[in-house]
């Protein structure tokens, strides 16, 4: 939806231009954020839409957004594109809002043109990021296909730890240089700058005092004959331990500061908690790795920043094309290697610009329109481009029409290491494998956890056993989601529940009701232990606590647990299952190497009410058998729980037959009232990481 702008109504304006006529609407989205999109006459619901991705500005947001270099745009709308772009919602490192301004703008661009049929994102430095990130949210109603990142920070907000190891090197650099040390903040981040400092950076007294603090004490930007001797081994302290290129050292000390400060105070972003660490970092400069200021970061304000945004590669099938600049020293070419194994080799091509002088994204027109008509040809079924295309289908555009420039595309280029600009944290943290899967819980808290698979290819399913808000009239309560994993972290973004069943034969998935509890994350420090953290929404309460895996999945064993010397062959077995003819609920069963099989079942209560039932079985021939069967009632949710109010009732007894492969049964007589005895088939639905069948 969208609302009034600070320019009224959204409107619509016949313009006519080298592409054609064009039909103009510029707007406000409810997140805040303006937004410009253009359709060529002629353009259609089903049609290709652009998406145009503006680079990094600390300035206020504009009201008027930027739909890129007019050569490239012209060119879109004479292939019989439409275009768009956003303001974005928030300045600076825009990303914590991007995804909603963005689904926001194609739902506003719907509502007047009607829906693409599929996406092209588009967007240079800062907006390749963004660009990424439409990709892989998968939400904007329709299919990104291709993806044009120019000069790119590929490894995304990993561009923030060469930040803050350039600001505390400098620290420790110029500890003691008389007028040459930097604003500290006032709190527990004294390396960020205090929030009221970070709008004075186009003036004297703030950006103009901060280089006249950086030349006192490394002589950057003064005339060689006032440059010491303690000057330049200072500079070269801080350019050996950091790598940052002398020639943007200026610009990196802007992000080091202003950036940073930004970043890390806004409310709405990190919102002053340490995000990133610097406790194991390996600095190549004496002095500086035994004085460097060592930070621990917290585990979810790193996540966070992970979150917002670090490229994992999740494109679907879309086609993505990387272009850098070699000289460019404020966004290196060593980013081009970041998302390697993360993206295949078949969806992803990219290609260098040759340039004989340092710039940031300094490209010529015909390079840029290149770029961008070798990859439509892609995505419209023609050859995957190489850097051979690129250049001949820049060189064709030059020949077009020189004044768009020279084609500088070098096949021969090979970017360095991204450890050489990003320097590895070296954090602990746990392999995200098979040994993910199992019951978890907080140890204080006995009586409720989660359940959790390890699917592979970065997928993860999170179920809660838990309990209602205090005031509901259920006496159970459980929540699913299906989650990725990012680094050693667990990310599920929705996090439901349902009521409004029934238990037995007859069930209508239709009348279900969706119960929000919002979202689950975990970080795990080591194998099995951890830490989760709700965010939750009402009537639920928010929490950060620790998590102990107290089951696995096979032989996923951590170290110092023992070793079984058979294997059950009901390990297999192990997955979620369901009702092919009635989605909404099902069981989970994990099976140890050792034979402990452990069952939860989610279903309902026979008036409705969310219900979950538990045990641990044994083998009995080729079935598992679970004699005692409980219910868990008597708790709440969140604070106000206390273990000792948890009270087991007795439920019943079940037997699982089948082959364990792609179908399992349910025989069961539960002595609670209403749930009765009978016998439910089950398809299997998920197989975790070390079950499941050839």
């Amino acid at each position: 939806m969208t609302r009034l702008s600070c320019f009224g109504l959204l409107f619509a304006l016949l313009m006519s231009n080298s592409a054609g006529a064009v039909t103009e609407l510029r707007g406000q989205t409810a997140s805040g954020a303006y937004f410009i999109a253009q359709a060529p006459d002629g353009w259609r619901a089903g049609q290709r839409l652009v998406l145009i991705n503006h680079g990094y500005d600390i300035e206020p947001i504009d009201s008027s957004p930027s739909l890129g270099p007019v050569p490239l745009r012209e060119r879109m709308l004479a292939k019989g594109y439409a275009i768009a772009a956003s303001s974005y919602s928030q300045r600076g490192w825009a990303l914590f809002q991007t995804a909603a301004d963005h689904r926001q703008l194609v739902a506003a661009f719907t509502a007047r043109f009607g829906a693409p049929g599929s996406i092209i994102a588009s967007g240079g430095s800062f907006g390749g990021v963004v660009s990424l990130q439409q990709a892989e949210q998968g939400d904007l109603g329709a299919p990104v296909t291709g993806i044009y990142a120019i000069c790119a920070p590929l490894a995304g907000s990993r561009v923030w730890e060469q930040a803050l190891d350039i600001r505390l090197s400098y620290d420790a650099a110029c500890d003691n240089v008389t007028a040459g040390e930097l604003p500290r903040g006032h709190d527990d981040l004294p390396y960020i700058l205090d929030a009221s400092d970070l709008d004075d950076y186009a003036e004297l007294s703030g950006g103009g005092e901060l280089a006249l603090r950086i030349a006192k004490c490394t002589g950057y930007g003064l005339p060689s004959f006032l440059v010491t001797s303690g000057m330049r081994e200072r500079f070269d302290r801080i350019q050996r331990a950091t790598s940052v290129d002398p020639e943007f050292f200026l610009e990196n000390m802007f992000y080091a500061t202003y950036g940073l400060g930004d970043l890390y105070r806004d409310p709405l972003k990190i919102n002053n908690r340490a995000a990133i660490s610097t406790r194991n970092v390996i600095y190549p400069d004496e002095r500086i790795e035994r004085d460097i200021r060592r930070v621990d970061a917290d585990a979810f304000a790193s996540l966070d920043l992970k979150r917002y945004f670090q490229p994992q590669g999740r494109i679907g099938n879309a086609k993505l094309l990387t272009t850098h600049t070699t000289r460019d020293g404020l966004v290196v070419p060593a980013h081009a290697r970041a998302l390697e194994g993360r993206v295949p080799a078949a969806q992803w091509s990219r290609a260098f610009v040759a340039d004989s002088s340092p710039g940031h994204c300094e490209y010529t027109d015909a390079e840029l329109i290149g770029g961008f008509e070798a990859l439509t040809t892609w995505v419209d079924g023609g050859a995957q481009p190489g850097t051979a295309a690129i250049q001949a289908a820049c060189e064709r555009e030059r020949l077009a029409n020189p004044a768009l420039g020279a084609c500088r595309y070098d096949a021969n280029y090979q970017p360095p290491a991204l450890a050489q600009a990003v320097k590895p944290r070296n954090d602990a943290g746990a392999v995200m494998d098979e040994r993910v899967s199992g019951l978890w819980y907080d140890p204080a808290r006995s009586g409720e956890g989660y359940l959790v698979e390890a699917l592979g290819d970065n997928r993860v399913t999170v179920t809660a056993f838990t309990f209602p808000a205090v005031g509901s009239g259920a006496d159970q309560a459980w929540f699913t989601g299906l989650g990725r994993i990012i680094d050693n972290n667990i990310v599920v973004d929705q996090f439901q529940g349902r009521r409004r069943g029934s238990f037995g034969p007859v069930f209508d998935p239709s009348v279900l009701l969706t119960l929000d509890l919002g979202r689950f994350d975990a970080a795990l420090s080591n194998c099995g232990v951890g830490e989760q953290r709700v965010q939750a929404l009402a009537p639920y309460d928010s929490s950060r606590r620790p998590l102990q895996r107290l089951s696995r999945v096979g032989a996923a064993r951590c170290p110092g647990e023992g070793i079984t010397t058979t294997v059950s062959p009901f390990v297999r077995w192990s997955g979620a299952w369901f009702e092919a003819d009635k989605p909404g609920r099902g069981l989970f069963l994990q099976v140890q190497d050792d034979g402990r099989a452990f069952l939860v079942w989610f279903s309902f209560r026979p008036d409705g009410e969310p219900a979950w039932i538990i045990g641990e079985g044994r083998a009995d021939g080729a079935d598992l058998v679970f004699d005692a069967l409980t219910r868990p009632v008597g708790a709440r949710y969140g604070a106000a729980f206390n273990p000792a109010d948890v009270r087991r009732e007795p439920w019943g007894t079940a037997r699982l037959s089948g082959n364990g492969c792609g179908n399992l049964a349910i025989s069961y007589a539960s002595s609670q009232p209403g749930y009765g005895q009978g016998r439910i088939d089950f398809t299997r639905l998920t197989a975790p990481l070390g079950a499941g069948c050839p």
